[in-house]
């Protein structure tokens, strides 16, 4: 585990409806030594920022939940807890994504499918160099 003891992993949210990709991210983050919460939508996801107060380090948003609004909840997550770095993944295409609106040009943002190694590096590099591994250092 590259990142040492359960108390100091990252804690990533991960957002997304498909459990099958929720469950694949998980693992994935899981074996490269990141702390993973899981929700399926934008309530499931608040009630668990707001238990975890403080202590989510990143959220990987899918931008197209079913029923909700398209980047509604990385833009609670935003406002209300602004340390929380946003990595968005969805289907729809990066330009579709930048030209509606729903990114911003410097968010980093991944299509699906995402590879492990590409997700992995993604979070990687936007956490403080003292919790990255130090392999990457």
């Amino acid at each position: 585990m590259p990142f040492g003891s359960d108390d100091f992993r990252p804690v990533v949210l991960i957002v997304e409806d498909d459990p099958d990709v929720r469950e694949l991210m998980a693992f994935t983050l899981d074996q490269r030594g990141f702390a993973t919460l899981a929700a399926d939508g934008q309530v499931a996801a608040q009630a668990l920022c707001r238990e975890r107060a403080g202590r989510i380090d990143i959220l990987i948003a899918d931008l197209s939940l079913p029923g909700e609004v398209p980047g509604g909840l990385a833009r609670w997550v935003a406002t209300t807890y602004p340390k929380v770095k946003i990595v968005y993944v969805s289907g729809i295409p990066r330009h579709v994504a930048l030209s509606s609106g729903l990114v911003q040009p410097t968010a980093p943002y991944l299509e699906k499918p995402v590879s492990p190694a590409v997700l992995a590096s993604t979070l990687t590099s936007l956490l403080p160099r003292a919790q990255a591994a130090p392999e990457d250092w």
